[in-house]
C-alpha cells in the first residue's frame, strides 16, 4: 500500500504562521525583542508611578502588584515569541536601490529600425568603435554632430547623398583632436575618403575584382591563347555603393588599337555584394590585351 507523498516544506525562513503575522498590530512591522521589552518596562514604570502617587496605600499596592504580574506575563510572552523566531525578521518591503541609468555604449546605433543597410564605403561602425576605445569609452564632444548625422544617414536611405555631405563637414573638427601619423588619424582618413567617394562619381562605387578567360575545354588561358576563338569569360564586380544595376564592358586591343567591345549587365547588385557574369565572347585574332570596366547601368 503506497504512502501518501509528503508535502514539500517551505525553505523560506521569513514565512511565519498566520497567528504570528496577526501580532503585527501590537509590535508593528520588523519587530525587535529589545524594543518590545523596553516598551513593556516603560509602560510598567508609568503605571506604577501613577498608582503610587495618586491612590491610597491599600489600593495602590494591589494595582501595582497587578501591573507587575502583567509585566511578568508580557516578558514571558516575549520570550515565547523570540523562541519562535518572531523577532528580528527582515522585511520584504526593503526599498531596492534604483538601477543606474543604462548608458548607450554605441551612440551611433539608432533606436528606430533601419530599413536599408549602409553601403560599405560609408559604414563607419568599426571606425567609431575603435575611436571610442581610444577615448576610453567616451567619445569627445567634437564627434557629437557627426554621430547625430550618422544616425540620420542610417535611417534615411532616400536622402543619403545630402546627409553624406553634412557628414563630411562634421569631420573637420575631428581632425583637430587627432594626431597625424597615428592609427586614429588613419580612421579619420578612411571615413573622409569613403564620404568623398560616395559623394563623387557613382562609377567609382564599382570595382572589377577578377577576370578569367577559359577555352572550350574549360581550361583557364591567357588572352593571347584564345585570340581568334570564342572563349568563356568570368567577370566579377564588387559594389561598394547603393544597390544598382551594373553594365559590364570587355574591350579587346591590339596594342593601342581597339578591336571590339562586348557589354553585358548584372541586375540589382546589393551594397557590399560581389556578383559574377559569365558569358561566351569572340576574341579578335590579333588581340594581345583587354580592358574591363563596370559602371551603373
Amino acid at each position: 500500500m503506497t504512502q501518501p507523498e509528503s508535502q514539500p516544506q517551505s525553505e523560506d525562513p521569513s514565512e511565519q504562521p498566520a497567528f504570528l503575522k496577526g501580532l503585527e498590530f501590537l509590535t508593528g512591522p520588523d519587530p525587535n525583542l529589545g524594543s518590545f521589552l523596553l516598551t513593556i518596562g516603560i509602560v510598567t514604570c508609568v503605571f506604577i508611578a501613577l498608582f503610587q502617587f495618586t491612590m491610597p496605600s491599600p489600593v495602590s499596592h494591589l494595582l501595582t502588584a497587578g501591573v507587575i504580574v502583567i509585566t511578568v506575563v508580557s516578558a514571558g510572552f516575549a520570550a515565547l515569541l523570540d523562541s519562535l523566531n518572531y523577532f528580528d525578521q527582515s522585511s520584504d518591503s526593503t526599498p531596492q536601490a534604483s538601477p543606474d541609468p543604462v548608458r548607450n555604449d554605441k551612440p551611433w546605433v539608432p533606436k528606430e529600425q533601419v530599413s536599408a543597410s549602409l553601403p560599405p564605403m560609408i559604414n563607419f561602425d568599426e571606425e567609431l568603435s575603435e575611436l571610442q576605445e581610444h577615448f576610453d569609452g567616451e567619445l569627445p564632444d567634437q564627434l557629437t554632430p557627426f554621430i547625430e548625422d550618422y544616425r540620420r544617414l542610417k535611417t534615411n536611405p532616400k536622402n543619403r547623398m545630402s546627409i553624406a555631405s553634412d557628414l563630411r563637414a562634421d569631420l573637420n573638427p575631428i581632425s583637430v583632436i587627432l594626431d597625424e601619423d597615428t592609427p586614429e588619424y588613419e580612421l579619420y582618413d578612411r571615413m573622409s575618403d569613403g564620404l568623398f567617394r560616395y559623394i563623387g562619381d557613382s562609377a567609382d562605387h564599382l570595382t572589377v575584382t577578377d577576370v578569367t578567360s577559359r577555352d572550350a575545354a574549360g581550361n583557364e588561358q591567357e588572352i593571347g591563347a584564345v585570340a581568334g576563338d570564342v572563349a568563356v569569360f568570368d567577370v566579377s564586380v564588387r559594389n561598394d555603393g547603393e544597390a544598382t544595376d551594373v553594365e559590364v564592358a570587355v574591350e579587346f586591343y591590339d596594342g593601342d588599337a581597339s578591336l571590339s567591345t562586348w557589354s553585358g549587365s548584372l541586375k540589382s547588385v546589393s551594397p557590399g555584394a560581389t556578383e559574377t557574369i559569365s558569358t561566351n565572347i569572340y576574341v579578335p585574332e590579333s588581340t594581345d590585351r583587354m580592358r574591363t570596366d563596370a559602371r551603373p547601368a
